[in-house]
């Protein structure tokens, strides 16, 4: 049984863990170089405590029969150009293992159902501009580009490109 849950702070290590997994499919995208310093249990494990303590943010830890297999991470948009009873989903992440198992579809399906009944009409995020693999899943949940884009200052630049849809 899927099964979502809000993390906790003891959570920090197990979402540090998922993250680490679950961007080895940025290998193509970031540098080796940022790779190395920025996709580590450590760094990850810091950045978690933080996000945690900060508690802005909701991130919710998904699990299948007990078994934690990623996160998902929802908040309000941090941008100038966001219409009123948005949210933005911030993170999706599974483990490599779990990734083309449905997972991400049916998480998909329950967020939209929750969001809107908690009375939100819009959904927006951000995917990076090179990751075709996730422009593609959530082209197929009818999320558009919506023409705002951002550039990463990150070991060169990547490019960020904004995905919304009403709900």
């Amino acid at each position: 049984m899927i099964d979502l849950r809000q993390a906790a702070i003891s959570d920090a290590a197990e979402l540090a863990r998922i993250q680490v997994d679950s961007w080895q499919a940025f290998t193509d995208i970031f540098t080796p170089a940022y790779m190395a310093s920025h996709n580590t249990f450590e760094h990850r494990f810091l950045y978690w405590m933080n996000v945690l303590t900060r508690d802005s943010d909701r991130t919710y830890l998904i699990s299948d029969n007990g078994r934690n297999i990623g996160y998902v991470t929802l908040g309000y948009p941090k941008d100038e150009y966001t219409s009123v009873g948005a949210l933005e989903l911030i993170a999706i992440y599974l483990k490599t293992e779990a990734i083309g198992k449905g997972y991400g579809a049916y998480i998909m399906r329950r967020l939209f159902t929750s969001i809107k009944a908690a009375g939100y009409n819009h959904l927006s995020l951000w995917v990076l501009k090179d990751n075709q693999r996730a422009i593609n899943f959530y082209r197929h949940f009818e999320f558009e580009f919506d023409g705002i884009e951002m550039t990463l200052p990150i070991h060169g630049a990547i490019l960020q490109t904004r995905m919304s849809r009403p709900l």
